[in-house]
Parts: C-alpha cells; structure tokens; sequence
C-alpha cells in the first residue's frame, strides 16, 4: 500500500532516481510518518522488485542474537547450534532489506553491517571465511544520527555509506493541508463512502498528531466501525480525542493560526464543491460575498469559468 499525497509527492518522485540504482538509502523521520511504505516503494519501482523484500527492527532484536539472526552462524558456535543457519542477510539473497531504526544498532554490530554494505559479504558467527550476498540495503530512522555520531554512538563511516539518498519524511503536523487527502483515502481503502462532519475535521487540523499518519489510520478505522456506516461524527472519534475535542483551549498552541487557516481553506474548497457558485458558497458559509471574496484572495483560491468548476489554489 503506498500512499503518495500532496506534499509527498516530490519525495517519491525524487525516490525513483534511488530506485534506478542500487545504493544505500536513509529515510529519516518520526514514528508513523511512513519510512517502510517509503522503502517498500524504493524497491518496487527497482529492477529488484520481484524479489524478496525484507523489513528488520533493529530495536526488537536482542543485542546478544543479533548477529546470529543477520549473518548466520556455524554449527557448534554457541550452544544449541546444532546446525549450519543462514541469517536473513543471506536468505534476502537479490532482494532488498530494510533496516528500520538503525540508529538502535550496538555499535559493535555497526562495523560488520558496514563491512556487508562495501564489500557485500559477511561471516556467520563461528566461521572465518566470508560469504558473499547480493542485497540492496535501505534504512531508517526516528533520531537524530547525525547528534549520535557526534556523541560516539554510531559509526561516522557507516552513517555517510548509508547517506548516498536521505530522504526526511515531515510529520503529519507539518503537512495538515494533506489531512483531507488521507482521510479520504483510508476511507475509501477499506471500500467506504463516508463522509466526515465538519467538527470532526476541524478537530483533526487542530490534533497535533503525534502518532502521524499511522495514528490517523486507526483513528479512521476506529471512527467507521463506531459510526455503522454513516457520517463520522465527533462521537465516533476515540475516546482520547473526544476528550481533546472538549478543551478548546489546547487548539491554541504552536502553528494553530496556521491549522485554523488550513481549516478555513479545507472548508471553503468543500463548499464550492457543493455549490459552485460564489453567491450560493458565501451564503452556506454565513459569509457575505465581499468577504467570501476576501478569503480566495487571501488563500489564493481561483475560480475556473466563473465558479462552474473546480476551484484551484
């Protein structure tokens, strides 16, 4: 599933030159901003997408079975190892791994994952001859490495060998004018045609989002279970944000100028989709003509033919 919406489109357009090669690639950005989608379509679009494509948390894995788990291991290395394994390095042979959170990597590891990255082989724990692997190798991370090679916590060498494409996925913050877009779409790709009552859209500007796009898709799917197929109201909304909803004096932080002015924009591109003439748009916004007038102006919204179409920013 990719979702490629408004102000993310230049990053995926931009990730079809990575695709074109097979280089590392680093995806930067907070939690639930999308990295594996993001890399998931790097590969898709690359001449190894009909190969396995293989996501690792780096955080999830123990430290101690790490290196066992990546590069494999000889029979008799430790205890239990009654035979020859393969890690997943070898197993991901022509495909294309995803290192997700590399920034949680032990730093005694860093230095065989760069060794797999240059010179494309790796050593099972226990062996001492190298095996080749044919891999193309994307990470990610919600840190700053940049700070973490500074600080001595992750390895100078590795961070720029993985730099070859950096793409930073913004939250979902600092895209609300994309809101409407991903309601919309996680609407419609659980085959829904619902709609979203006003409040409830307001509400969604204003959230800040801290679990970005992957916490508006459970808020979505919460909300359409609870409302049985009817417009999605205040009342479908979680509970957390039902409660947020109730103290409007959170709506006034940072960027709520901007969230409240993305609204109004949101709002006036609905109505005239509704009614598309100006007159009939400024008296169901309980706006006079003048100041409905004002506000294209000041939002740059044109009208095509007239009115009689679609507007435009």
């Amino acid at each position: 599933m990719s979702i490629v919406i408004g102000s993310l489109k230049d990053i995926f357009d931009d990730a079809l030159i990575a695709a074109s090669t097979d280089e590392p690639v680093l995806i930067v950005g907070e939690t639930g901003t999308g990295k594996e989608v993001l890399a998931r379509f790097i590969h898709q679009n690359s001449n190894r997408k009909d190969q396995i494509f293989i996501p690792i948390n780096c955080a999830a894995i123990p430290p101690s079975l790490l290196e066992s788990e990546l590069f494999g291991y000889k029979r008799g290395a430790f205890t239990g190892a009654d035979k020859d394994k393969k890690g997943i390095f070898e197993e991901a042979s022509g495909g294309t791994i995803f290192l997700d959170e590399i920034g949680e990597l032990p730093i005694e590891s860093q230095v065989k994952i760069l060794r797999a990255i240059e010179e494309k082989e790796i050593i099972p724990v226990g062996d001492t001859k190298p095996r080749k692997i044919d891999v193309r190798f994307i990470a990610s991370t919600n840190v700053d490495l940049k700070a973490k090679v500074e600080r001595g916590e992750f390895r100078r060498d590795l961070y720029y060998r993985l730099s070859v494409f950096v793409y930073k996925l913004p939250p979902l913050r600092d895209r609300i004018f994309d809101l409407p877009e991903f309601v919309k779409y996680f609407i419609q790709s659980f085959g829904k045609n619902v709609k979203v009552d006003t409040s409830v859209m307001e509400l969604f500007f204003c959230y800040p989002w801290p679990g970005n796009i992957r916490e508006l898709r459970s808020v979505i799917i919460h909300s359409l279970a609870k409302s049985n197929g009817s417009t999605i109201k205040v009342e479908h909304l979680p509970d957390y944000l039902k409660h947020f909803c109730k103290h409007p004096e959170i709506l006034k932080g940072k960027n709520a100028k901007e969230k409240m002015e993305c609204f109004e924009t949101y709002l006036i591109f609905e109505t005239l989709k509704e009614h598309p003439n100006p007159k009939e748009a400024a008296d169901s916004l309980g706006l006079s003509l003048r100041t409905f007038y004002r506000k294209l102006k000041k939002y740059r919204i044109n009208l095509r033919g007239g009115g009689n179409s679609s507007p435009t920013v």
